[in-house]
């Protein structure tokens, strides 16, 4: 394999310029960071929804995601693209597109754990639930970090003749220096530098795999008979040249609970990360709606990038033996080993330097959004609540490094990149589930109850990830879930409910859906009506969003593999549904 210093000269530099371009832009933004949290954590609200939008493709575009998204379909076929509905799909985001990204800006907080004191109030309840909340987020954040560690190391230590966690050292060094720096608007500006980055790796990969001369005998010679299926099995058959066959227990159910995964995330707001972070810091409810449509178009790219490199790796497996066995031991060197041996010089910097900026785009959103919880709700609240603006940075600062060395610690501990991304997408999500989607909708669902079914769910997910780690995906989820929602109803029911005016307030601010008539009997009736009329159409436009957006994926994946008749039914039907969108969702956004 590579190094850097089998690179050639161009390479390095191509490399070495976009570290540098990075550290520029952190340097050129930290006097307006340093304002205070406010401008450190959300841009003072006042970056244009284009550029939000940008950077959350770039975070969601992750390199690590990427490399287990290509090993599922380079190891299990087109039936990848029903484990990627876990997460590479990004389910969530159509709900978020509709509805729930303006219900997250009404908010106007500054993390999700605030949010729980409108919603619960200020009293015991209220700040216990903000505590387990923001206890919550930071497990997340943590564990995404740990997660970002191993594939950055797998990645870059194909190219650089260091170690693996040197590697990760290198790169989360660089990192944390620009966010530290430059808080949200370095998060936000250096992503758009690196969804560019992103965008010219997708399209070259892309290309090249497209207009491969064997095309079709390279993927009929190198995989088993219905690899290139969309048509979901109940068991997912490996391919039978991998040492280490990615083989998924009960694979109907599997996909059943990923649904169901992606479509609680939705309509609960996302359980933690960088995702509700961009919302809050949106202007207003129409751009925080079509920030998130830019977000799910780019992201059509990823899958540009995810397919081509798959045929590219494949071409690579039959070719050369030696590629094939490293591919057949660790399906998740694909990505890094493709860039490696079939991409010209020049281009390979580009290449690369496109790579790391999608791992440091994930990385610099989520530490910034994670440490934005540990200063808002816990320093500030508990530990020094007279704190002045100036020493609220100085704690960022210091958070943001150790967030970052306790990541770099715990990832020692991670064997591959799917058994962290396995345990965050399915005991720690269904664990948290239920509460963050309750407590939107259901006006009983009190601060005692929240915060009793995240401590369970947590603690759950915990113990199943120490002790019952081969217990089978779908029964985990099971498992967690369904402790979680019975703890959090019990915990509603034995307290009393929230306060009748906090409510009022956090509807009248809201105006969510669901089971609010308790309340809403209780306000104007104008208000209600509208409010209930808006709703209506929004939940009625889920279905449009879900069929646009896989049917956005099914085209671009159907095109890459040449197969025209799903190409041209797949189009059809989102160019149909963008039209349906334009007219029912777009018009009408305030």
């Amino acid at each position: 394999m590579g190094s850097l210093n089998s690179l050639s000269t161009i390479d390095q530099l191509i490399i070495i310029a976009y570290f540098v371009m990075i550290l520029v832009v952190g340097v050129y933004f930290s006097r307006k960071a340093s304002a205070g949290i406010n401008e450190y954590f959300l841009g003072g609200r006042k970056i244009p929804w284009w550029a939000i939008g940008m950077s959350g493709t770039a975070s969601n575009f992750d390199m690590t995601g990427t490399m287990v998204v290509i090993s599922f379909f380079f190891a299990i076929g087109l039936q990848g693209f029903w484990v990627a509905m876990r997460g590479g799909i990004a389910l969530p985001y159509g709900i978020l597109m509709i509805y729930m990204g303006k219900w997250l800006r009404r908010s106007q907080v500054m993390t999700t754990a605030e949010w729980m004191t409108i919603r619960f109030g200020h009293n015991r309840a209220g700040k216990l639930a903000r505590l387990l909340s923001a206890i919550s987020n930071i497990i997340v954040t943590i564990s995404l970090l740990v997660y970002f560690v191993e594939g950055a190391a797998k990645f870059l230590a194909i190219y650089i003749p260091l170690s693996p966690n040197l590697c990760s050292i290198l790169m989360i060094a660089i990192a944390v220096i620009y966010t530290t720096m430059s808080g949200f608007y370095g998060v936000i500006y250096t992503d758009i530098i690196q969804e560019i980055l992103v965008l010219i790796v997708s399209i070259y990969i892309g290309y090249q795999a497209f207009t491969l001369p064997d095309h079709s005998e390279v993927i009929a010679s190198a995989t088993y008979p219905g690899w290139n299926s969309f048509i979901p099995q109940w068991q997912a058959a490996p391919m039978t040249w991998l040492d280490n066959p990615l083989i998924y227990q009960a694979f109907g159910f599997c996909i059943i609970f990923w649904v169901a995964k992606g479509i609680f995330e939705g309509a609960g707001g996302f359980i933690g990360g960088y995702t509700p972070q961009r919302f809050y810091a949106a202007r207003n409810d129409r751009e925080a709606g079509i920030m998130t449509a830019e977000w799910i178009l780019l992201l059509l790219f990823r899958w540009i990038l995810v397919i081509g490199t798959v045929i590219l790796g494949l071409k690579l497996a039959i070719t050369n033996p030696e590629i094939g066995r490293l591919l057949g031991e660790d399906p998740e060197k694909t990505l890094p080993i493709v860039v490696s041996e079939m991409i010209p010089s020049g281009m390979r910097g580009i290449l690369i330097a496109g790579m790391v900026a999608a791992a440091m785009s994930t990385f610099d959103s989520t530490i910034n959004a994670g440490v934005s919880y540990w200063i808002k709700d816990i320093y500030q609240l508990y530990i020094n609540p007279q704190a002045s603006e100036k020493n609220l940075i100085r704690q960022s600062y210091i958070s943001t490094i150790v967030f970052a060395a306790i990541a770099l610690i715990l990832s020692q501990a991670i064997a591959n990149i799917n058994e962290i991304w396995s345990w965050i997408t399915g005991p720690l999500s269904a664990g948290l589930a239920a509460p963050i989607v309750m407590r939107w909708y259901w006006w009983r669902y009190n601060g005692y109850g929240f915060a009793i079914a995240t401590a369970a769910g947590l603690l759950t997910s915990i113990i199943i990830k120490l002790s019952a780690a081969n217990i089978a995906f779908y029964l985990t989820f099971l498992i967690t879930l369904s402790i979680s929602t019975f703890a959090g109803l019990v915990g509603s029911y034995l307290t009393k409910p929230t306060d009748i005016q906090t409510l009022k307030n956090f509807w009248l601010r809201i105006r969510p859906s669901g089971f609010w008539k308790t309340v809403t009997k209780q306000l104007d009736s104008e208000i209600v009506r509208k409010s209930q009329l808006e709703n209506a159409i929004d939940i009625s436009n889920i279905i449009y969003v879900i069929i646009w957006q896989l049917s956005g994926v099914i085209t671009v994946i159907s095109l890459l593999l040449h197969q025209w008749r799903i190409t041209s039914l797949a189009g059809a039907i989102w160019v149909i549904f963008s039209g349906f969108l334009y007219f029912r969702w777009y018009k009408n956004l305030s």
